[in-house]
């Protein structure tokens, strides 16, 4: 059984679509340290001129990622937050081929309110997990309560739902300690994720991009493997 494991990020880009897909069980590492400004709390959309960053105002704590308080009473060019981020993708995607197909639920997320994080990345991620037709089980990691950190946090997760194979993400190569997986008989093995290029609203390509870009402009049908 192939176990992925991942933090909870915020409008995730396409590799944390293939790593969701290419695993049997996906943990979503809800209690690992908030990370300030990282992918938890912000992703990228596209624009006419390149990018833009979308974030989510939050308490900036180190403490578990499904404890950080959203700050509701932040205003982004006078609108609140929600406002702001789906007025920005309706205003870059409302002329995308899918747009229409996926508007309703995007409109439906974004105007329901929230307080914690998590909430509204899983609302995001249980929209994408549909929209991709993606059927692997997910869990939360918060739910062994176990005590270990690092890699044997990974390790022990993956022994704990009875996994033998951990697929980690590349950058896995630079901090994991191998050893403690094969002390519990666990395979390694390092997602090669390779960005599917496609047509965008604008002219050029622009790569790593949250991955409802894809999903607006070409639909769910995406070739991972090209």
């Amino acid at each position: 059984m192939i176990v992925g494991i991942h933090q909870p990020n915020y409008l995730p880009y396409l590799g944390f679509i293939d790593k969701m897909r290419k695993s049997d069980v996906f943990i979503i590492y809800d209690d690992a340290q908030f990370s300030k400004g990282d992918f938890q709390q912000r992703n990228r959309i596209r624009i006419y001129h390149g990018w833009k960053w979308l974030t989510v105002p939050v308490e900036k704590k180190h403490i578990p990622i499904n404890q950080i308080e959203i700050k509701n009473e932040v205003k982004i060019e006078g609108f609140n937050w929600q406002q702001a981020h789906l007025k920005e993708i309706h205003d870059n995607y409302k002329k995308a081929p899918f747009y229409v197909n996926f508007e309703k639920e995007i409109r439906k997320i974004y105007e329901q309110e929230y307080d914690m994080l998590i909430d509204i990345n899983m609302k995001l991620i249980e929209f994408l997990i549909k929209s991709f037709e993606i059927d692997t089980r997910i869990i939360y990691s918060s739910e062994f309560g176990l005590g270990s950190k690092s890699t044997e946090k990974l390790v022990d997760l993956v022994s704990v739902i009875g996994g033998d194979v951990y697929l980690s993400g590349p950058m896995g190569k630079d901090y994991l300690d191998l050893k403690q997986f094969e002390k519990k008989d666990i395979q390694v093995i390092f997602q090669d994720f390779k960005h599917p290029v496609y047509r965008q609203q604008y002219d050029g390509f622009e790569p790593y991009m949250s991955s409802i870009d894809s999903l607006l402009n070409v639909g769910p049908k995406v070739d991972f493997d090209e």
